[in-house]
């Protein structure tokens, strides 16, 4: 499950756009953030992507990108062209085709490195789908879940809702806002569809799967976020669209909570593994903030900067290692969930107090900018975000366990199965 927003001008207030979203994978599935530089390429080429190689093109934009760290895909970024696109699984009577061929995450990246504005990124999209289909395994672990896919495609002049279902699509320009959550949107009111005139591209939803997904109650919740703070949105206030919880315990809304926290191998098995928001400014400037990690909610969104990126942010694999971000960060985010109705208020005010200091502090900067106060105040967010979290494991040494036993007992089994130190 995952829950992305675009927000242009109008509703901010500010004369930006800001784009957010919440990558929602498997429980120990570290999510990488990488820096990938721009590129040029010999003719004639081909890229190897998930499970088939396509042709390279000839030059590609520099990207900050956050994704699953066993695809080429990636779940949600933005290139220096000031593209941003997040991808949502979708749930449809239309079945993958048997050949692999392209999954969500790589027409995302593919559309990143190659599209200079959103009209393009979207068509780059619906092209690789007319020519290559999609299909392949989505999951980690799980190789049996698969799925079609929606994107936000958007950059400072206008926001694309995308929708996919097997080659076809429906796509819809928008000026003020866009969300999307695990479900098809675009019924009869498309811009352009592959479909013929007339065609409601939501009766191709498989409504049962969907409605377990919870899609339509995060997409209302995160929209009347966004409709209640009109005129006067920004970073702040995304953050807490994205940590935002249906019920006070995670677990308890039934994947109705937009952080999402695993709890089991059934219907909850999902959680919050990244997020990613971008403020697209004028002047071709931008401020990224990432979490590197698990669960908004126990944590901050700390700045991040293409041009001088921290290595362990890009480290990571199957198992736990304390060379990875991703890892430190799971690990205390385990145990936190084992405590969460203890350890979530502890921790609350200096990851709010943190988000304010350094969204003050972070200038709307050039892609390519290492100026040391960018650097400075980048690190100085990762750094105390890593040492909080550190302190904050040898405090719960001393904090009993609240957890419900079943999620007790799936967080204990994914710990030891990824040799996550617990206390």
């Amino acid at each position: 499950m995952c829950d992305t927003c675009g927000i242009g001008p109008e509703l901010t207030g500010l004369g930006i756009s800001i784009f957010g979203k919440n990558s929602d994978r498997e429980a120990d599935e570290t999510q990488l953030v990488l820096s990938v530089p721009s590129k040029n390429y010999p003719a004639k080429e081909d890229l190897q992507c998930t499970y088939m190689t396509v042709p390279q093109a000839q030059s590609t934009y520099a990207m900050v990108l956050s994704k699953p760290f066993w695809m080429w895909g990636a779940e949600m970024g933005v290139n220096e062209k000031g593209v941003a696109i997040g991808n949502e699984a979708l749930f449809t009577k239309v079945k993958p085709e048997k050949k692999p061929g392209l999954i969500g995450m790589d027409l995302l990246r593919l559309a990143l490195e190659r599209g200079a504005n959103a009209d393009e990124a979207a068509q780059l999209i619906i092209g690789l789908l007319k020519k290559y289909g999609q299909a392949g395994a989505c999951g980690y672990r799980d190789k049996k879940f698969n799925y079609m896919n929606s994107f936000i495609i958007m950059d400072r002049q206008g926001i694309i809702k995308l929708e996919t279902a097997g080659r076809d699509f429906a796509l819809q320009r928008l000026d003020g806002y866009a969300v999307i959550s695990n479900g098809i949107t675009i019924a009869k009111d498309w811009d352009a569809s592959s479909l013929a005139a007339g065609t409601d591209f939501g009766k191709l939803s498989d409504s049962f799967t969907t409605y377990f997904a919870g899609s339509a109650f995060r997409k209302n919740r995160n929209r009347a976020s966004i409709l209640k703070a009109k005129g006067a949105i920004g970073a702040t206030d995304v953050f807490a669209l994205l940590r935002d919880h249906f019920a006070g315990l995670p677990a308890k809304g039934f994947n109705r909570d937009v952080c999402m926290h695993a709890s089991g191998p059934l219907i909850r098995k999902s959680q919050t593994t990244g997020s990613l928001v971008v403020e697209l400014h004028p002047d071709e400037k931008f401020r990224i903030f990432v979490t590197g990690g698990s669960a908004p909610c126990l944590t901050a969104f700390k700045p991040f900067v293409p041009a001088a990126p921290l290595r362990d942010l890009g480290i990571g694999a199957g198992d736990y290692s304390d060379q990875s971000f991703w890892w430190r960060h799971e690990a205390y985010y385990i145990n936190a969930n084992l405590r969460y109705e203890v350890v979530r208020p502890m921790v609350q005010k200096y990851i709010l107090d943190g988000e304010a200091q350094w969204t003050a502090r972070f200038p709307a900067h050039a892609w390519d900018s290492a100026e040391p106060l960018l650097v400075d105040i980048s690190r100085e967010a990762l750094k105390e975000s890593d040492d909080r979290e550190k302190a904050m494991m040898e405090r719960m040494k001393d904090i009993k366990k609240t957890a419900p036993v079943l999620t007790s007992r799936f967080w204990t089994r994914t710990a030891r199965r990824c040799r996550v130190p617990l206390v």
